[in-house]
């Protein structure tokens, strides 16, 4: 703990030495606080409904992972969206019971972070807890109760994870600029964001950015070492089901205090935009009357893909290829990485590298390179082609499809890998015939991830978006500025529904491939 604890201390130290101006130093703290204001609300929620969930008896505890594995495909606009129908300037809680916003300012950023991240430090937290030696705890239970082994065993052995989390929604949060925008919150993300419509330069903000990338090398840095030491090469994870702790007379009132929290993420946002695309308004004699009308509901949201066909159809098509390049190039990452070492180091740096630069920098700096003046293609293909959006999406979506891939590639059997080599298969032989055919599902499940990554991206594509072609995140993030009316409310509502049936479907497969021993 004291060697993390010395690499935040280095990370803040660096941002105060290169914040030279006082404009500087406020974006600084402004992106520290509500980094660290996220990350630390949501491992202290998360943390604990992971234990749960991952390794207790909890009642419905399939059901809230399926629930928490929905939220990580929904992307953060559609959340803003939700959260603002219910708790926003137009939303049904505040024309019904008036006074101040519950989501304005900092407050409202805070808030609406931490509930998108808490599925995340569950999933590693998770993960962190299901990598805890089975032998080791069936060992540890000879001599010790239930209680003192998952203290003493499984809690250590998760440690690590504690810290990915916390890592992972820092750097996460501070690289967003979707909510602050909102909120009118000045973060690093967000003035690259407003800069640019002000005509900023690449250069100009690379370097006003210059502190917030050095502190998240920093952290990710430190996050991706902690990654590696969950899996080393040499580790062979066992298939053994891992030991299911039981919360006695506990257990009733730990799995309601859960499932609210999970009902809590879940519900609400969705209740909020249900409400909200069936809201009627009609004049009366005294003023307006509010009511709800299932026939409007159904119509908004039913409705929604032909309303949003055109978004919808440039969604998909830009999407699909971002993905599957994503996981294309992580793939090769992935397997070049797996034996660790100087190997790694382009898998490390390009996770990295693509985790720390905000989404903005991102857009901004691919518009520097199709602009171009010696390459007169590039300004073609960047006024009439998808080209710019593609990479821009590819880029975001490849870190996450290149761990998901990394983690399946090197729980791989060495013996297996070895003996192949010993009879003459060459690396790419191994990875074709070998590899893959045992890691389909992850395949399958890295590109699921990097297309929901890919079709819920808006940090660099609103800034690279080619004249005639507009995606469902920047429609919907530039309608609700103006509040979530019926429209807005429906076509989310929608998308949320279809990513709960893509996390449903997953969550199925991969329940069948634990089964079967082929997952990992």
């Amino acid at each position: 703990m004291v060697a993390w604890l010395a690499v935040l201390a280095a990370a803040l130290v660096t941002v105060l030495v290169l914040a030279g101006d006082s404009r500087a130093r406020v974006l600084a703290a402004n992106t520290m606080l509500l980094a660290g204001a996220t990350a630390t609300a949501s491992v202290l929620v998360g943390a604990p409904l992971a234990c749960l969930i991952a390794r207790t008896d909890m009642a419905a505890r399939r059901t809230a992972a399926t629930a928490l594995l929905a939220l990580l495909f929904v992307p953060l606009y559609l959340q803003a969206a939700a959260w603002q129908s219910g708790f926003g300037v137009q939303g049904w809680y505040t024309l019904a019971v008036g006074g101040p916003l519950p989501l304005a300012g900092w407050r409202g950023a805070i808030a609406i972070h931490t509930a998108a991240a808490i599925p995340w430090v569950v999933l590693i937290v998770g993960l962190g807890l299901r990598l805890a030696e089975a032998e080791l705890e069936e060992e540890a239970l000879l001599d010790a109760s239930p209680g003192e082994v998952f203290r003493r065993v499984t809690l250590r052995r998760a440690g690590e994870s504690v810290v990915v989390a916390l890592l992972w929604v820092a750097v996460a949060t501070a690289g967003e600029m979707t909510v602050t925008d909102l909120f009118q919150i000045r973060t690093y993300a967000e003035e690259v964001y407003t800069q640019f419509a002000l005509g900023d330069t690449l250069g100009t903000a690379t370097w006003n950015l210059l502190p917030s990338l050095a502190a998240a090398a920093w952290v990710i840095a430190a996050g991706l070492f902690v990654v590696a030491r969950l899996i080393p090469p040499d580790r062979h994870l066992t298939v053994k089901r891992s030991a299911v702790f039981r919360l006695g007379r506990w257990r009733f009132l730990a799995s309601a205090a859960a499932l609210v929290v999970v009902g809590s993420l879940v519900a609400v946002p969705a209740v909020s935009l249900l409400v909200q695309a069936g809201r009627v308004v009609t004049r009366v004699d005294d003023g307006f009357a509010r009511h709800w009308s299932i026939g409007q509901c159904a119509e908004m949201v039913l409705g929604s893909p032909l309303r949003f066909a055109r978004e919808f159809g440039w969604t998909a098509a830009v999407g699909a290829p971002a993905a599957t390049t994503a996981v294309a190039i992580g793939l090769l990452l992935a397997w070049n990485a797996r034996s660790g070492g100087w190997r790694a180091a382009p898998a490390w740096l390009t996770v990295a590298l693509c985790l720390a630069v905000p989404g903005p920098l991102v857009g901004l700096g691919l518009i520097a390179a199709f602009n171009e003046p010696g390459w007169s293609m590039l300004g073609w293909l960047y006024d009439h082609s998808i080209a710019p959006i593609w990479l821009a999406q590819t880029i975001r979506a490849l870190p996450l499809a290149t761990l998901v891939l990394w983690y399946a590639v090197r729980t791989v059997p060495a013996d297996v890998l070895a003996s192949a080599t010993l009879d003459g298969a060459s690396p790419s032989g191994r990875l074709l015939r070998i590899v893959l055919p045992q890691r389909l599902p992850a395949l399958a499940a890295a590109w699921l991830v990097a297309f929901a990554i890919a079709t819920g991206e808006l940090d660099a594509s609103i800034l690279v978006v080619p004249p005639g072609v507009i995606t469902l995140p920047i429609q919907i993030f530039g309608l609700i500025h103006y509040g979530v009316d019926d429209r807005v409310a429906g076509i989310s509502l929608f998308v949320m529904l279809v990513f709960f049936a893509i996390a449903a479907g997953l969550a199925v497969a991969v329940r069948r491939a634990t089964r079967d021993g082929n997952l990992y």
